[in-house]
């Protein structure tokens, strides 16, 4: 089972120009990092990821612009109130039309008591100037709900991810097989890879079953990158490939837990960060 690249996370998204960058904005990275790390780690709750994948016609800058300066600002007044606890917007770089947003619930509770984040009243309140919705028309697919299970985020964030799904039947052998990975290869290294973060989860709703064989993409990963050029020489093919001890101890290590057949069928697409309420 290939993986994309060795190098960088869920989530998390800031892009970050780290010439002209403040103190000010590292200490806030590293806050948020944390405090991203510490809903995470709350064990007894499950931390919920919500897909809504968009599709947009007519001019899609002013749909990003839109996004940017009005459903963003809407999305962390949404944090500050505890309605969730984080928005995403990534934009597919096989389909310039298409876009993910990923919408973040510490725990089951928090999505129960979920109330509309994208309210015209609470737009009046902020002061907000309505994009011009005549520009372009959206049509979203049905939601999609995912849990982390395991996570390795670095100290910035990342500008490029590999969303990787798997189809599986046996959830504790993909589960285990990706904390190996993320303990034995993501995390050794974090300090010296740029922008690299990691995570991985399972599809809590929704899933379709037949002749008991999985027919959904039921397990998912990302793969954090800092640039569009560090993701594909990641991702490239050569003759002479160059050896990572952190992958070849993992290999071994997987086959002696019986790991690595963790999944029936596999399939990627690449994704680049727009914004989020952490930048």
């Amino acid at each position: 089972m290939s993986r994309q690249g060795l190098k960088n996370h869920l989530v998390y998204l800031c892009i970050i120009n780290y010439k002209s960058i403040t103190m000010k904005k590292i200490l806030f990275l590293l806050i948020t990092l944390l405090f991203i790390q510490f809903n995470l780690a709350q064990s007894d709750e499950p931390y919920i990821l919500r897909f809504h994948y968009m599709s947009v016609s007519g001019d899609v800058n002013e749909y990003i612009e839109a996004n940017k300066t009005y459903f963003k600002k809407l999305a962390e007044q949404g944090v500050k109130d505890q309605v969730w606890a984080g928005w995403e917007m990534h934009q597919s770089m096989s389909e310039a039309n298409k876009f993910l947003f990923i919408h973040h619930f510490k725990s089951p509770k928090q999505y129960e008591n979920y109330r509309n984040v994208f309210s015209n009243d609470v737009a009046k309140k902020l002061g907000l100037k309505s994009p011009n919705w005549d520009s372009f028309q959206a049509e979203g697919k049905p939601y999609e709900f995912w849990q982390i299970v395991s996570y390795a985020f670095g100290k910035t964030s990342s500008k490029y991810f590999v969303k990787n799904e798997f189809k599986f039947t046996n959830a504790k052998k993909f589960v285990e097989n990706n904390k190996l990975w993320g303990e034995m290869v993501i995390n050794p290294q974090l300090e010296n890879n740029e922008g690299m973060n990691w995570a991985c989860g399972v599809r809590m709703m929704g899933n379709y079953w037949e002749d008991g064989n999985m027919m959904s993409f039921n397990g998912i990963s990302f793969d954090g990158f800092n640039s569009l050029e560090s993701l594909m020489k990641g991702s490239a093919y050569t003759e002479t490939p160059k050896p990572n001890k952190y992958f070849e101890k993992f290999a071994e290590e997987s086959r002696k837990r019986e790991l690595n057949d963790f999944a029936s069928a596999r399939q990627s697409s690449v994704w680049k960060v727009i914004d989020n309420t952490w930048n």
